[in-house]
């Protein structure tokens, strides 16, 4: 048998590995039986009932991969959130289980499984505050194991691998000391001046960690402001299945340096404010940080206000 090489791919976006694992548990009978498995399933007869990609049709956010089976002990609803090198989101795996209960009220399925499929390390690195809302963690790794004796999914189980290479490289393996440095200063600034955003203290930051997030703005919703410092600005955003109608209803509420942008799953109020090269001096950017700040704190008072919080209500 001839052995096939592959070039190495230096970045793995996570939307090849959602593509590669859905199209393994559609063709592969053996990887869907694993997938059920894991998840804790009987392996019996199972069906799938459904199988799709970047799930968002509630406001509790965005499920990566949803698959629903069918047995003997009726309906599973195994959601899974695929990582590569990508920081957890604020209560993101917490919203997994508020989305499988929220199926089970609404009869898509009588039971359902969170699990993150992501390199190994990446589960072991995971502050405890997200472990505990994963049932079940299906590392690449094991991903590579089952693909190796399945010599028709060479290149899948390459890409795999050039993933798990990938992650060492990345945000979890190497927190870069700039990075680190700027966040804390910055969390200075908006503890001591801006305390009503709410800033949490900063732990370890790596190199990609150009967007800072705040916490949610309105209780158990998805509503919440973010600073993109490298080129954006400042940003509220609001992740919702009704983007488009909530940026048409906003549009006589904003101000003119108010721009909606709007996305499948979420509507972005963007507020443009310089970008910023965290390798300089701090004291060289503070005052474009506090231009920045100044900015986040009209949105916050903005989707405070009552119009603004009512007509955000409707759409979520």
């Amino acid at each position: 048998m001839t052995t096939l090489s592959f070039d190495t791919i230096l970045r793995v976006d996570e939307i090849v590995t959602d593509v590669l694992a859905m199209d393994l548990i559609h063709s592969c009978p053996d990887f869907l039986k694993l997938i059920v498995e894991e998840a804790g399933e009987a392996s019996g007869e199972i069906d799938i009932r459904s199988l799709r990609r970047s799930v968002a049709e509630t406001s509790l956010g965005e499920t990566d991969i949803e698959l629903v089976v069918a047995g003997d002990n009726g309906r599973c609803g195994i959601l899974i959130e695929n990582k590569v090198r990508a920081v957890v989101m604020d209560r993101q795996f917490e919203r997994y289980r508020m989305r499988g209960a929220a199926g089970v009220e609404n009869g898509l399925w009588d039971r359902f499984r969170v699990v993150l499929m992501s390199p190994g390390s990446y589960f072991a690195t995971l502050e405890p505050e997200h472990k505990r809302h994963v049932d079940v963690s299906l590392s690449y790794e094991r991903i590579v194991d089952f693909l190796s004796v399945h010599p028709q999914h060479a290149f899948k189980r390459h890409v795999f691998e050039c993933a798990v290479t990938d992650h060492r490289t990345g945000y979890t393996k190497l927190p870069d000391d700039h990075m680190i440095a700027f966040y804390r200063n910055y969390w200075m600034v908006a503890s001591n001046e801006f305390p009503q955003l709410g800033m949490k203290e900063p732990g370890m930051v790596g190199r990609d960690g150009s967007w800072i997030y705040f916490p949610p703005l309105y209780s158990g919703s998805s509503v919440r402001l973010i600073h993109k410092f490298k080129g954006i600005g400042c940003e509220l955003a609001v992740v919702t299945r009704n983007a488009e109608p909530l940026a048409e209803a906003l549009e006589p509420l904003l101000a003119p340096d108010m721009e909606p942008r709007v996305t499948k799953s979420t509507l972005f109020v963007t507020v443009k404010t310089p970008p910023l090269n965290h390798i300089l001096d701090f004291e060289t950017l503070r005052p474009d940080v506090v231009q920045s700040l100044q900015a986040l704190d009209r949105l916050r008072q903005f989707a405070f206000t009552t119009p603004v919080r009512d007509t955000i209500s409707v759409y979520l």
